[in-house]
């Protein structure tokens, strides 16, 4: 028995009809008809009662029919995984991301190009609404940002929450503390991500609630930036809890009160086919997010 002698089969089985189901394989009515004798002599019963007016299935064709569907559905899904397996060894992927997930999406990446070193990566790394944009006109693959997303174009999928938290140096003086109240940074320089980009408005509006003005020492549209003055000691920050890839030289702690999270996601185009390498990568945001909850 072969794959063809299922197809064959699964075709007059639809059809109840060998002249149609013969137009519908573009072989010729002998053909099929050959080829289904065949498959009733290899399962040795008739699996069609045959008539002028057309044929119908015999009980022992009916049972078939569930096997051959069944056979032919795993086929088909078979060849389509080979088929996204073979686009992971040679596709391509492209991502955006803002700065302040660069220390989650790094090692996911890493992970995926591990994996698939065949891939082509593209990174692009921007503030978040310059990503919708991209992403919202197909010029990247999958995003991250928050939820909800801005753009009605895009789907957002939470991941993790968001939460805002003080980053300093390894020798400043609460380094040690295991939580940062506003009343101990009023004489604290900062330096702060740029007016006008979303964390900042995020951090504004604690410093607002908290009635803290603080004393902005620098500003900066780049993380990188951001965080070298803080790293070389010269002012703190405050930025969504970053994944630091120099633990040695800063320290992430708490504030208190807490400020308010918010919603992290991977964020995907409304109605658009998601490609397999784009998948594995949000399943390593996925797992990197689980475990840093736990």
């Amino acid at each position: 028995m072969e794959l063809r002698h299922l197809r064959y089969f699964s075709a007059v089985a639809d059809a109840l009809h060998f002249g149609r189901a013969a137009r519908r394989l573009h072989v010729s009515q002998p053909t099929l008809s050959h080829q289904i004798h065949q498959l009733e002599e290899e399962v040795g019963t008739p699996l069609f009662e045959r008539a002028r007016t057309g044929v119908r299935l015999t009980q022992a064709g009916e049972l078939f029919r569930t096997y051959a569907s069944r056979a032919l559905e795993d086929v088909n899904a078979g060849l389509s995984a080979v088929g996204a397996l073979r686009g992971l060894a040679t596709g391509a992927l492209r991502v955006g991301y803002p700065p302040s997930m660069r220390g989650l999406v790094v090692p996911a990446l890493a992970a995926v190009l591990r994996r698939h070193p065949g891939l082509a990566l593209s990174a692009q790394e921007a503030v978040v609404r310059k990503l919708e944009r991209q992403l919202a006109a197909g010029k990247l693959d999958v995003g991250l940002g928050y939820a909800p997303a801005r753009l009605s174009d895009l789907d957002a999928e939470a991941v993790f929450d968001s939460r805002l938290a003080l980053v300093v140096a390894r020798g400043h003086a609460l380094a040690g503390a295991e939580s940062v109240g506003m009343k101990q940074l009023t004489e604290e320089p900062f330096a702060l991500l740029s007016r006008g980009l979303r964390v900042r408005a995020r951090v504004d509006a604690h410093f607002a609630a908290m009635r803290f003005a603080p004393r902005v020492a620098l500003e900066s549209n780049a993380v990188a930036t951001v965080l070298a003055i803080v790293r070389a000691g010269l002012a703190v920050t405050v930025l969504p809890e970053p994944r630091l890839t120099d633990a040695e030289r800063l320290v992430v702690k708490r504030l208190s009160p807490a400020p308010r999270s918010e919603l992290a996601a991977l964020l995907w185009r409304k109605g658009a086919p998601r490609t397999p390498a784009a998948e594995l990568f949000a399943a390593e945001v996925r797992a990197r997010a689980k475990e840093d909850a736990g």
